[in-house]
């Protein structure tokens, strides 16, 4: 048992650097204020032509069920709500007061996020996404490379020793490694499903090719309606898919694999956009993120890796045979 347990341990919470983390919410608190940031205009125009929720979410059932919906379901709440939340996103980016400040940015996504799927149109995207930003907020996010950082060490350190080696601990890796897991489980999901509900039929290439061609064509992507009519193709892609979202979750099981996956993951949604407008956007950048904070050396041990292999493959001077 006991080995059981240190396994989970090194697993959640190996000992490391807390910059890795700290570069993990600098990517992702500025994709999410100038990338994705939930928009302003939408929400008012939702507020107004509507006089009641199609759809509440859970975030908003819970609000309308403590105030009024004409109480708090204003232009003016919201404007508020809106610029608070971008200015706790501003604080969280520079990392001061680093868990509040991801604190109220997370919950104003959330809400504002809620808001718009609460009049029937649903999608799931920003789930991911929304969950790390919590998990941000729950961990040592603002230890390094932020003003929280520099004040605690003005604090704590004589002036010699304000610029020293990063702190390192135990509770800087698990909103990594958890939302790793929660990919894997959401892929496998979508995965298995396709398996379960079309089987091999969803990869004959029709099937890719009828909801490529109508995605494409309702949003206008030419390189989607080239694809549309191309079966072999559709077929190779299709298998790929399948094969790409059931078999994520082996990145876990075999870690040295989990930058091949993640660099796949971030090719399969960008063409995802390229030929069916799908914007996966918070996909790609958690995949992003986990590429270049989860094991940041990655690439020099597959560089040592190529060095042996091709030195193996290059016959030696000294065994050729004399002419």
């Amino acid at each position: 048992m006991k080995r059981w347990i240190d396994r989970w341990n090194a697993f959640w919470f190996p000992t490391t650097s807390t910059v890795n983390l700290a570069v993990a919410r600098i990517i992702a608190v500025a994709a999410q204020l100038f990338w994705f940031f939930p928009p302003l205009e939408p929400q008012l125009n939702l507020l107004q032509k509507n006089s009641s929720f199609a759809d509440p979410q859970l975030l908003i059932r819970a609000i309308s069920a403590l105030v009024p919906r004409e109480v708090f379901f204003t232009t003016s709440n919201f404007t508020a709500i809106y610029w608070a939340t971008f200015f706790a996103g501003t604080l969280a980016l520079v990392g001061f007061f680093t868990r509040s400040s991801l604190f109220v940015l997370t919950l104003g996504v959330w809400f504002l996020a809620s808001h718009r799927y609460s009049y029937a149109d649903v999608h799931h995207p920003e789930a991911l996404f929304a969950i790390f930003l919590l998990t941000l907020a729950l961990a040592p996010a603002g230890d390094s490379l932020s003003v929280d950082a520099i004040i605690r060490r003005r604090r704590e350190q004589p002036a010699a020793d304000r610029i020293g080696e990063p702190r390192k601990i135990d509770t800087a890796m698990w909103p990594l490694k958890l939302i790793w897991v929660l990919l894997a489980m959401t892929y496998f999901s979508t995965g298995i499903t396709k398996i379960l509900s079309g089987g091999l039929r969803w990869m004959n290439g029709y099937t890719l090719q009828i909801y490529t061609f109508g995605d494409a064509l309702s949003t206008g992507m030419p390189l989607g309606i080239w694809l549309a009519g191309q079966h072999t193709l559709s077929i190779v892609l299709a298998i790929f898919t399948i094969a790409f979202e059931t078999f994520f979750f082996l990145s876990l099981l075999f870690p040295r694999t989990a930058p091949l996956f993640f660099l796949t993951g971030i090719s399969f949604h960008i063409g995802l956009y390229l030929t069916s407008a799908q914007p996966f956007y918070p996909h790609i950048t958690l995949l992003f993120i986990l590429l270049v904070c989860l094991d940041p050396g990655w690439w020099r041990v597959y560089a040592d890796q190529l060095t042996v292999l091709s030195s193996r493959l290059r016959k030696p001077e000294q065994l050729k045979q004399p002419s």
